[in-house]
């Protein structure tokens, strides 16, 4: 029958020892499933290409770190248009948090000046932040700032108001096609997401994004003040708000960086303390929905244009390839910052071709290595005292668990068995999984699953559970292709269920081979 536990007790650390103490464990890669013997000639390779610092960390551990010279762990360096990311992506997930704005707000809400404009007047937050508003780049051909001229020129320049970025981009920057219909890089675009969360903060404790992302994340999360800055060092005064860039101007260290990236990974949960919510982690490091592969302020790969990377990859991107990569489907996280990898590459080519291919080689390399050889041979395998099926102790202690010890369990209290919850009585095996609706999907064998009953025992039903104990339920799911009658070893009997990218997926025994099916 299914189980239900309730009462476990978890102890958790105290949010200001967490943003005080924590801080990663430092593994070997082979430890972790990555390949030293590759990372080494990445690393090496990276120096050629005026790498200063890289940084790797797989399941919570540091496995790889290495600078150049006049760089190091406390070092910052420049970010370029990661700051879209570090500053208004993180920026904007705050502000979806607390409610105060939705993507599909039209940032004319915020922005007095765009209500009677025709076309700027449709244009959204989701479409600022995906490069999908239409606004034009502040760039010309390729041209150095300093050689720009117009607008466009005086946009790099950060002069005072009204000639300032956020006010330039408010009123100079034109419309170039109906907003989300197309995309087209835009700092102008990034500088008004800036502009509409600021507006958006007017009655908040924190009045610009740096105080907020002083406050509410990265002092949270434990990033020394010294380690990072942001919007140039400057601060704009347009409309009676205080306006700080987003589309650059940011300096981080690579370890600062990164704890940014866990944060993100952990769909804004810090050591316990949900700092930020996760539908709006997943709203702005997933694909906007919008043409490109634009999150907000992030990169995304949900549609796989990177082949070498999993769709669940996001990034954080600028000039010169400074880089912050998050996988979460491989508890991975990676930076590096130095000067451009590739000169005579597109930027997105060298990317692909110096950073993220040979960076999944590194995994690559050891998830095919030779697996130890097991001999079977006649002799070796008829007791059970033989040196290949001797039982063998597995150390608990943390130093030499098969994982990384948690950083937030520190002890768990069993409930009694009396606060035990039983339901469809009868059935047995139960393979769980969870699904993209937030549901647990199971299969039970030899029984009538969860009331109402089904009419006749099964060896193999499926069923979705709804709720957290003790307030759970169970719902019988009948498939006529899927469900199988007969006695135990005389029925099919699920071994197994899982859902990846909402299929779901069943394996079967007593089938006379081992079989698989698929929704």
């Amino acid at each position: 029958m299914l189980l239900a536990l309730r009462g476990i007790a978890v102890t958790l650390t105290t949010h200001a020892a967490v943003s005080l103490q924590w801080d990663w464990a430092t593994t070997s890669p082979e430890d972790q499933g990555m390949a030293v013997s590759r990372l080494e000639p990445m690393w090496a390779d990276l120096q050629t290409r005026r790498t200063s610092a890289f940084l790797v960390i797989r399941n919570d551990c540091i496995v790889f770190e290495r600078y150049a010279a006049g760089h190091g762990r406390t070092v910052k360096h420049y970010t370029a248009s990661m700051a879209k990311a570090l500053v208004g992506g993180v920026s904007a997930t705050v502000a979806l948090s607390d409610g105060r704005i939705t993507l599909d707000d039209r940032a004319c809400r915020f922005v007095p000046q765009w209500k009677e404009e025709p076309v700027k007047s449709k244009i959204t937050l989701r479409q600022l932040g995906s490069h999908t508003s239409g606004l034009a780049d502040a760039e010309e051909g390729g041209l150095p700032h300093g050689r720009l001229t117009g607008w466009k020129g005086d946009f790099w320049k950060r002069l005072p108001p009204a000639n300032d970025p956020f006010t330039l981009a408010r009123d100079k920057a034109p419309v170039l096609f109906d907003p989300g219909t197309r995309f087209q890089y835009s700092n102008p675009g990034m500088t008004m997401l800036g502009y509409v969360l600021t507006a958006a903060l007017k009655q908040g404790a924190q009045r610009d994004l740096r105080a907020l992302l002083l406050e509410r994340v990265l002092r949270p999360i434990g990033v020394p003040d010294e380690e990072w800055s942001v919007g140039y060092g400057q601060t704009f005064d347009v409309d009676g708000l205080p306006l700080v860039a987003v589309w650059g101007g940011g300096n981080f260290t690579a370890r600062a960086a990164a704890r940014v990236g866990r944060l993100m990974l952990r769909k804004g949960n810090w050591e316990g303390e949900q700092l930020l919510r996760a539908q709006a982690v997943e709203a702005v490091t997933s694909d906007a929905g919008t043409p490109g592969n634009g999150g907000i302020g992030w990169w995304s790969n949900n549609e796989g244009s990177i082949e070498s990377l999993p769709k669940d990859a996001f990034w954080g991107a600028g000039a010169g390839h400074q880089v912050l990569l998050v996988v979460p489907s491989l508890n991975l996280i990676t930076a590096r910052f130095g000067e451009a990898l590739d000169p005579s590459a597109t930027y997105d080519e060298a990317l692909r071709k110096h950073f993220f291919e040979p960076l999944m080689k590194v995994l690559a390399a050891k998830a095919s290595a030779s697996p130890a050889s097991l001999d079977l041979s006649p002799g070796r395998t008829n007791s059970a005292s033989s040196t290949n099926l001797a039982r063998r102790e597995t150390p608990l202690s943390k130093e030499s668990a098969p994982y990384p010890h948690s950083p937030i369990i520190r002890e768990i209290v069993w409930a009694p068995k009396e606060t035990i919850l039983r339901k469809a009585k009868g059935s047995d095996n139960w393979p769980l999984t969870w699904a993209d609706d937030d549901n647990l999907y199971t299969a039970y064998g030899d029984g009538n699953g969860f009331e109402p009953h089904v009419p006749g025992k099964l060896s193999l039903g499926l069923a979705k559970v709804n709720g957290s104990p003790p307030d759970f339920s169970g719902e019988n799911l009948r498939a006529v292709s899927i469900e199988q009658k007969g006695e135990g070893k005389a029925g099919k009997k699920a071994s197994g269920i899982l859902m990846v990218d909402g299929v779901l997926y069943l394996w079967v025994r007593n089938a006379g081979n081992a079989q698989l099916a698929w929704s």
